[in-house]
């Protein structure tokens, strides 16, 4: 077999491999990826959960913007999240994108921080000094959340009954919430490989082609040197 002959042996093996890595992501990955983010799309529709904006297209929380501005900037400030504002379209209040459903995880735990609970302490409890508050007497207290549920101690009289806030319902909406998010980004990641393997294929399938293709150019017939003249 001479060198041409390999070559395009070379091409043909390229282009049929690149078929078919081309068609593990088109036609297996991709598909497969948009079934699970349109079953999602029909989850977060059915559940019709929406963010609300005023007239100017500013999010609003409990009817203020200043709510909702304190709400972003934990997401962004305290937990480093870059939020793609794009994702947050008045047009389409429903939660359904990664930022909407990052932005409502923590619009939940903004609102058990920035809430109150009422303590009951005893009078074998006191005197009790907490967060720079003494309390003499016993009776009940209106004292701020403030803090994450694995933060507060079940055993201190006064956290255990502020991680109450944390209520099993708010705790299992941040859960479902974390649950939507992750299995967006999933589906998202596996769209791109699907798309990004596709291409490959398509890519190697194309470069294959084309040694094949370039193995049957007729040769460029090289011009006979001029004989060398005879001394006489």
């Amino acid at each position: 077999m001479d060198t041409m002959n390999r070559v395009r042996v070379l091409g043909v093996v390229l282009a049929v491999a690149g078929l078919a890595v081309g068609s593990v992501g088109f036609l297996y990955g991709v598909p497969k990826a948009l079934n699970g983010l349109e079953s999602a799309q029909a989850l977060y529709e059915s559940q019709a959960v929406t963010l609300k904006y005023d007239e100017s297209g500013a999010l609003l929380d409990h009817g203020t913007v200043e709510g909702a501005q304190e709400i972003m900037a934990r997401l962004e400030g305290e937990w480093k999240y870059p939020v793609n504002h794009n994702n947050l379209n008045p047009s389409d209040p429903v939660v359904n994108t990664l930022d909407e459903l990052m932005y409502q995880y923590a619009t939940i735990t903004t609102h058990v921080l920035d809430g109150e609970a009422t303590v009951k302490l005893t009078a074998e409890q006191v005197p009790l000094e907490y967060r720079g508050v003494t309390y003499t007497e016993p009776g009940e207290y209106k004292i701020p959340v403030g803090e994450y549920y694995a933060e507060l101690s079940g055993k201190h009289p006064i956290e255990g009954q502020l991680r109450a806030s944390w209520s099993p319902q708010a705790l299992s909406l941040l859960g479902s919430l974390a649950a939507g998010h992750a299995n967006q980004a999933a589906g998202e990641l596996a769209l791109a490989t699907g798309l990004g393997i596709g291409s490959l294929g398509l890519l190697f399938a194309a470069a294959g082609g084309g040694t094949v293709w370039a193995s049957y150019g007729k040769p460029k017939e090289e011009k006979p040197a001029d004989p060398e003249p005879t001394s006489t």
